[in-house]
Formats: C-alpha cells, structure tokens, sequence
C-alpha cells in the first residue's frame, strides 16, 4: 500500500512539473524570435543590421588604378550596395568639386569599416553623407559647421 501511495504522490507531482513547463504567452513571443536549430542551439529570427540597412555592411576593398576621382570611387564603393550616387543636378557645387577631385593614394585601401564610414571617410570632415534611404541615394552636404563659418 505504501508503494501505491509513493506511486500516485510521483505521478501528482510529476504532472505538477509538466503543467509549469507549458509555454505561457510571453514564452511563445520569445520562441518566433529564437528558432531552434540544433538540439542545443537558437538562432534570432530578426535580420543582421546590414541587412536591414545595406550601408551598415563591413567592407574591406583595395580601389583599382583604373579608379581616378572621389566620385568614381564612390561609385565602385555602392556597386553591390543596391544604392547609387544622386544625379549632379541635385548636389550642391561644393559636392561636384568634391566628387571631381583626385583619389588619395591613402583611399586605395578601405576598412574593414561600415559601407556608410568609408563614404564619409571618402569626403573628409568638410562634408556630411546625405541618404535617401527611399530611392536609395547618396550624396554629400557641405558640413553644417562649416556652411555656418561662411
């Protein structure tokens, strides 16, 4: 009799355990933002950064010699980037004369560093990277502080 009783108190118990294990709601939040794809092993369900914004992407590159100017290095740094460099008719004349200047033999080589830090890296202090994240265009502004000194 003693056994039958130890028996059923495991059985309650056990079920016990079971019901506190049931994935409540914030549980199954949780579970649609980690899948399980190993025994032992979650993965987020959220894209990288550079996915959600492809400047955010690390790049290491060496510019070709083929490569003369600011701008055509801009150019071949957005290639693979799904963005482009805004058409002429809207940059300022300080961001033409920027992008018609002569590539730095120091610019050859970039990163490893964000897509969006080697174009600024490209214009110096003097000018601010502008994104147009809806037609996924770039271009640059004179900086504020020094359209502020003029």
């Amino acid at each position: 009799m003693n056994k039958i009783l130890s028996v059923v108190a495991l059985c309650t118990m056990s079920t016990a355990v079971m019901a506190q294990n049931k994935p409540s709601d914030t549980n199954e939040a949780n579970r649609i933002e980690a899948l399980q794809t190993g025994r032992y092993s979650y993965i987020k369900n959220i894209p990288p950064v550079d996915q959600l914004n492809p400047l955010k992407v690390v790049i290491k590159t060496t510019i070709p010699q083929s490569v003369d100017t600011v701008g055509e290095t801009v150019r071949f740094l957005l290639v693979r980037s799904g963005y482009v460099l805004a058409e002429a008719s809207v940059m300022s004349k300080e961001a033409k004369v920027l992008l018609s200047l002569p590539l730095p033999q120091i610019h050859r080589k970039i990163g490893p560093m964000t897509l969006d830090r080697a174009l600024q890296t490209m214009s110096g202090n003097a000018f601010e990277l502008v994104v147009d994240p809806v037609h996924r265009k770039i271009t640059y502004e004179l900086s504020t502080k020094l359209a502020r000194a003029e």
